[in-house]
């Protein structure tokens, strides 16, 4: 596919045809609403973003003849159990307007306080090459926020005057054009879109970075320091960005919505696994823990590195996905003051301590499956030897700075620069170092 191929968007919706377009314009497609080739929409009877998505790219490839893009989306509410879902566009009964819908939505959280008003968007991106395309490629984006109590903003469509973005200073529809379409679902599943399709599709991405950014991720036992040191690694490398996971756990009092963690129920993570829209996963104690896939590649695809904190489950399953992940494991000094730390945390019960504790051991025998291991026995020194490793892989590192394979050293080329210093530290701190050994017969003992 080039630059000069029709490519059909399956949409009918003004608003979203405006967005899709902005977004999709630095691609060089030459993108035709289906209204303008007479095509109507089908109906939408599926149950899930994808399978609608996946009609509606279809039934458009069907009747042109052409490649067809599709998108799928709505807002879901956690107080009203996921709902509207797919019927937001519905959601006030066939035909019913933007305003109709936004309106019977705030009707609905009358009662609700801003607190439990949490709420995301979701869209779904398939592309068919024919209405039979086996192989459709497909992606996901996922906005994260809550609902307003009343209108604001005269831009975007659908519920964006009524949905504050998490981090955003007002409605999605108060949002200047661009800026949105640099953050919302929709971008978010493009960008992803983009990054699958990049060499299938031979798409010309001229304002794409040439260079992909860097996914680092950090694991640890509970309790060795590991949050601690990552929260310092965005201190002192702002560049750097962390990605939010999402969580079925309740949430603690210090701990708000969006930023620590997408707090969630058990059946909407349950879907969000249905639907592939995690690069990892996993139960840890009686809870569920998951990355969403979107917006990580999102920001690969646009150059910039970011981490994820996850345990070795997950960085298991991120390894497997993007075999070009750093990953990093951090170590307790010892088992004492690996207990000394849960405890001094003062949030979980004491039952649910000694079952950490007992895990950790086990979590601690997956190190050498790591690239590198740091011990955090000094903070400070744990922090210096985190940021090397960024440093060393991220994006003023030079070319052969490249991943290597879990367990071995890394190694580092060129000398003289800030870089080069990094990758040498980085070198030393390389999984599988021999005078670990003692240190590891006692945390695993």
């Amino acid at each position: 596919m080039t630059s000069t191929t029709r490519t059909v968007l399956a949409s009918g919706n003004p608003g979203k045809l405006r967005e899709l377009t902005a977004i999709l314009r630095p691609l060089g497609l030459e993108l035709i609403a289906q209204s303008a080739l007479g095509i109507d929409s089908p109906p939408e009877t599926g149950s899930t973003f994808l399978e609608n998505a996946l009609i509606k790219a279809r039934h458009a490839a069907r009747a042109s003849g052409l490649p067809a893009l599709a998108d799928d989306s709505g807002i879901e509410v956690d107080a009203l159990d996921g709902r509207p879902g797919v019927r937001s566009a519905r959601f006030a009964g066939e035909g019913a307007s933007d305003a109709d819908n936004l309106h019977k939505l705030l009707a609905e959280l009358h009662d609700v306080p801003m607190e439990f008003r949490q709420a995301r968007y979701h869209c779904v991106v398939a592309f068919v090459r024919r209405h039979d395309d086996p192989q459709p490629i497909v992606a996901h984006g996922t906005w994260e926020g809550r609902i307003g109590l009343e209108p604001r903003g005269s831009g975007g469509f659908g519920y964006d005057p009524i949905f504050l973005p998490t981090d955003a200073p007002g409605t999605a529809a108060e949002l200047d054009p661009a800026a949105k379409n640099e953050v919302s679902h929709r971008a978010q599943a493009l960008r992803a879109w983009l990054a699958a399709a990049r060499e299938e599709l031979d798409l010309e991405m001229d304002r794409t970075p040439s260079t992909r950014g860097t996914l680092f991720v950090v694991a640890a036992p509970s309790g060795a320091g590991k949050t601690s040191l990552v929260n310092a690694l965005l201190e002192r490398m702002p560049a750097l960005r962390m990605s939010v996971s999402h969580t079925t756990r309740q949430r603690r009092p210090t701990e708000q919505h969006g930023r620590e963690y997408y707090f969630i129920g058990v059946s909407e993570f349950e879907r969000l696994v249905a639907e592939g829209q995690f690069l990892e996963h996993a139960r840890v104690f009686d809870n569920f823990y998951g990355t969403a896939r979107a917006p990580v590649e999102a920001r690969l695809a646009q150059g910039g590195d970011i981490v994820l904190e996850i345990d070795w489950q997950g960085a298991r399953q991120v390894r497997a996905a993007m075999p070009d992940c750093v990953t990093i494991f951090i170590l307790p000094p010892s088992r004492e003051a690996l207990e000394k730390r849960l405890r001094s945390r003062a949030t979980d019960s004491p039952d649910v301590i000694a079952r950490r504790l007992r895990d950790a051991v086990s979590d601690m025998s997956h190190w050498r499956e790591f690239d590198y291991a740091i011990v955090n026995d000094d903070f400070e020194k744990a922090a210096a030897d985190l940021v090397a490793i960024v440093q060393a892989h991220g994006e003023r590192a030079p070319a052969g700075l490249g991943a290597g394979q879990s367990g071995a050293p890394r190694h580092f080329a060129g000398a003289g620069t800030r870089v080069d210093q990094a990758g040498r530290k980085a070198a030393r701190l390389a999984a599988g170092r021999p005078e670990l050994a003692p240190l590891l017969e006692h945390l695993l003992a």
